[in-house]
């Protein structure tokens, strides 16, 4: 006798296979079978479990409306007054079994808790007189599931899965770079001051190229007479100078056409070989990319271009003066100078207001200092924050090649293990995801051979070019693990002592049973 008869069409035998095994979960016994003992008849079997079942479920699908056996019992089950319909698909009861109610199982998942099997489980315990037992099936630890065999060796594939993790887990290395370059591009990175300042310094001129305008604030301001200029001494006269402005006027010098490079150049008006002006601290922003490129020959100094910030401003404290090519003032009363290509201003500028704000070309600002000869040798930029950096220009046939003019070296601060990496002169050299990475330093050689760069922070990873063979330099925490050994001994002997003490204990209860 069982506690549940399962009436269906052997078309539904999957999803009739799940339901039943899940009924069973619950305790009670099951007859859905179509298996027939040898020599038994086939009516005389089926009629004798739906007789002693407690319950008939019917499973109604479009396949059972249509088969006689369904509905024959279906029709026994209802006499009998244990019939339990319920429908897994859209298709219609037959119309002599449409008087009772029957529950919706189209959407039901073993997995998932469903209205109608709920509903369905409370009528079967109702005519079962049994209330369900959940029976959890496969439900022992897995180290009981696993052979003890396994177990004992399990040290041995913990450790090199961990070890090949390790490996492919790349981490940030604290690198210290030290070369000396005819070109640089980095790319401005986080700062928690919230702004980045390219340092300030002492220039003997500063020439401004790629601007759409310069607008400043002067006490004084004048323009000197072209006509008056004295070759011999390579001066103007007090005669020539020309008062265009009041105190407090706001004078805008504009760019005339881009299309023939104006430019403006800023001098001390003393006169002096070594004299200087000084320019203060010069804020760029985070993400701004900055390109140096060292000039040698008889202006030394470097070009700075930033690209990616709509201007800079510059502080100036002592009187100054313009040389301006290809610009013209706006918002001031025309000169009779006005159509020269060049002319020479000076001014000073108050205390209170000593900023020249530089709006910038779409395509960057430039900026090309000139130093002296004993401002040579020095730190010109320092604390720079970075993001990225690359040390390559173009040749003449368009190709990055690199731009050092020396070789030099990369260490790792704290991982001696890893050595120097030597960077040949040749080398096409950039450092990439960098973490609170900082230039230190960027001198001018006194030698002109270009820029001397020290750098120190965190990096992912290091690339060379040797020929045309990329080379890479990524510490992972393989590395980290391994030189540290004490964590490395801690971990083995904790992996090892853990697994092979539970696969031991597993083999005495195997041969102990």
């Amino acid at each position: 006798m069982s506690d549940i008869f399962i009436s269906y069409s052997s078309k539904d035998r999957p999803w009739v296979e799940r339901f039943a095994k899940m009924l069973g979960t619950y305790g009670w016994s099951i007859w859905w079978d179509r298996n027939i003992p040898t020599g038994e008849s086939f009516n005389a079997v089926i009629r004798h479990e739906l007789r002693t079942a407690r319950c008939a479920i019917v499973v109604w699908s479009q396949q059972s409306v249509d088969s006689e056996w369904v509905q024959a019992e279906a029709d026994e089950a209802r006499k009998q007054d244990k019939y339990l319909p319920v429908r897994i698909d859209q298709s219609e009861i037959p119309l002599g079994f449409t008087q009772r109610t029957f529950q919706s199982l189209l959407d039901w998942d073993p997995d998932v808790d469903h209205p109608g099997f709920s509903q369905l489980l409370k009528d079967i315990e109702r005519l079962v007189k049994s209330p369900p037992q959940r029976i959890e099936i496969g439900s022992r630890p897995w180290w009981k599931r696993v052979h003890p065999l396994w177990l004992v060796s399990l040290p041995t594939l913990l450790a090199a899965t961990i070890v090949v993790g390790l490996m492919l887990w790349p981490i940030s290395a604290q690198v210290r770079v030290e070369l000396t370059t005819k070109r640089v591009e980095f790319e401005i990175g986080a700062t928690s001051q919230g702004k980045t300042t390219l340092g300030g310094f002492e220039a003997r001129s500063l020439t401004i190229e790629k601007f759409t305008t310069l607008i400043f604030e002067p006490e004084t301001f004048e323009v000197a007479d072209p006509s008056q200029y004295d070759e011999k001494k390579d001066a103007f006269p007090p005669s020539a100078w020309k008062p265009l402005t009041s105190a407090g006027s706001t004078v805008t010098l504009a760019a005339k056409d881009q299309t023939r490079h104006p430019r403006v150049t800023v001098e001390g008006l003393d006169g002096a070989a070594q004299a200087t002006i000084h320019l203060d601290a010069m804020a760029v922003k985070q993400q701004a990319h900055v390109t140096m490129e060292a000039r040698g020959g008889k202006n030394d100094g470097l070009t700075v271009k930033v690209a990616g910030q709509d201007g800079l401003s510059l502080s100036l404290h002592e009187p100054f003066k313009l040389i301006a090519d290809h610009a013209e003032l706006r918002d001031l009363p025309n000169s009779s100078f006005q159509e020269n290509d060049e002319l020479t201003y000076r001014a000073t500028l108050p205390e209170r207001s000593s900023w020249i704000e530089i709006a910038s070309a779409s395509d960057g600002l430039i900026l090309s200092p000139t130093f002296a000869s004993s401002q040579l040798a020095t730190s010109i930029f320092s604390g720079i924050p970075v993001a990225t950096l690359d040390f390559t220009r173009q040749d003449s046939a368009g190709e990055r090649v690199g731009a050092l003019t020396d070789k030099g070296t990369i260490t790792f601060p704290g991982y001696q293990h890893l050595g120097n990496v030597s960077i040949d002169k040749d080398d096409a050299i950039g450092l990439e995801q960098l973490d609170e990475f900082t230039i230190k330093e960027i001198t001018l050689a006194a030698n002109g051979s270009g820029l001397h760069l020290v750098g120190i922070g965190m990096a992912k990873q290091i690339r060379t070019k040797t020929g045309q063979i990329p080379i890479a330099y990524r510490l992972t925490k393989f590395d980290d693990l391994w030189h540290n050994a004490r964590l490395a001994l801690f971990f083995t002997i904790v992996a090892a002592v853990f697994t092979t003490s539970l696969g031991a204990y597993r083999l005495w209860k195997e041969f102990n049973r």
